[in-house]
């Protein structure tokens, strides 16, 4: 092949790829993306230290157990007995002195406690609409406003040990009128007709309790995290197919959501104590983003990229439970479609 030959061709190849650079300029005078994004570094420390009281609605004059319940019955317990009770186990039930003795856990102690990090991957959204302020050759200089929406969930199931708190309550067995009632076999759940095997309604003793205990269960927060960014965007077309975009900028974020708990107290009877608490928080900071972008259509393109956002942490607190959310060093994996037009 001759010398000029080769000129030519180099030519016309400089040509077909300048032409369609030069062709992009006109694009990108507005751009706007959505992507599904996963969320790393994100961390959830949680704290349960101290005494914690099982609460729950009691009607008056009700006694509810860990392993039964004394309530009144229809009759308004005539005559100081109730048919309205039950019991769980054989032990309760002493038949040589004739009385069913009841268990129930007020509360917990467990001490300092304990401390635990979850560190969970995190799904979620996020969308941004840009503009052109300068642009030269196959670069251009813009802004962007960004939304993100990324639900948060962190657990902490470890168990605790510590010390249940309660009561023993024993009640007697009122005689019959033709020797001793007989007490049906566990378990047994008597109804409130007044109609039935007859427990006396007030119990003959009532001695607190404080017994090794082990708390099993879990602790959560269930939270969603919306972020909010505004700042310079560098764009820049490597190839009429391929470009890069940076961008930074400040950020303003809101956590709202709910603490929860679930747990089974073991003390020798079972307890289950279940709760939440919520909030929701401000937070601040900055954030910084790199994408790749493939343009495979005049008005449309695919992009990945990652980002980097830090923001201030929130804190989820009410009695000993605690529970801080670290957002310091947040990385933000997301891929999309972007229109530019």
């Amino acid at each position: 092949m001759k010398p000029s030959r080769l000129t030519r061709l180099f030519l016309l190849l400089i040509v077909g790829l300048v032409e369609p650079a030069a062709e992009a300029q006109d694009d990108w005078t507005r751009n706007f993306r959505v992507a599904v994004q996963l969320g790393l570094n994100i961390r959830a420390d949680f704290k349960t230290t101290g005494q914690f009281q099982i609460g729950g609605a009691q009607i008056p004059g009700n006694r509810e157990y860990d392993n039964g319940y004394v309530r009144v019955d229809e009759t308004g317990n005539a005559g100081g007995t109730t048919s309205y009770w039950g019991y769980e186990s054989p032990g309760q039930y002493d038949s040589a002195a004739q009385t069913i003795a009841f268990h129930r856990t007020d509360g917990f102690d467990v001490g300092n406690g304990a401390q635990r990090r979850d560190s969970s991957v995190q799904l979620g959204f996020d969308m941004a609409y840009g503009g052109t302020i300068k642009r030269w050759w196959r670069k251009r200089l813009g802004w962007e406003f960004g939304v993100g929406i990324l639900p948060l969930s962190f657990k902490d199931d470890s168990p605790l040990s510590g010390t249940a708190n309660g009561l023993d309550d024993t009640y007697h067995v009122p005689p019959g009128l033709h020797g001793p009632i007989i007490i049906p076999t566990y378990p047994y759940h008597g109804g409130p007709s007044g109609i039935g095997v007859q427990l006396n309604a007030d119990p003959a003793s009532e001695n607190p309790t404080s017994t090794p205990a082990t708390i099993s269960g879990s602790r959560k927060l269930d939270l969603m995290f919306y972020n909010f960014r505004l700042g310079p965007t560098f764009y820049y077309d490597v190839h009429p197919r391929f470009g890069v975009s940076l961008s930074a900028g400040p950020a303003v974020g809101i956590v709202t959501g709910d603490y929860l708990f679930d747990e089974t107290i073991l003390s020798g009877t079972t307890t289950h104590n279940v709760g939440k608490f919520g909030r929701t928080d401000v937070v601040y900071g900055g954030y910084a983003n790199a994408l790749a972008l493939v343009h495979i259509l005049e008005n449309g393109d695919l992009f990945a990229g990652v980002q980097f956002m830090s923001m201030g942490g929130s804190r989820f607190a009410k009695g000993g439970r605690e529970a801080k959310l670290d957002l310091g060093s947040g990385v933000y994996f997301m891929a999309g479609v972007s229109w530019p037009f």
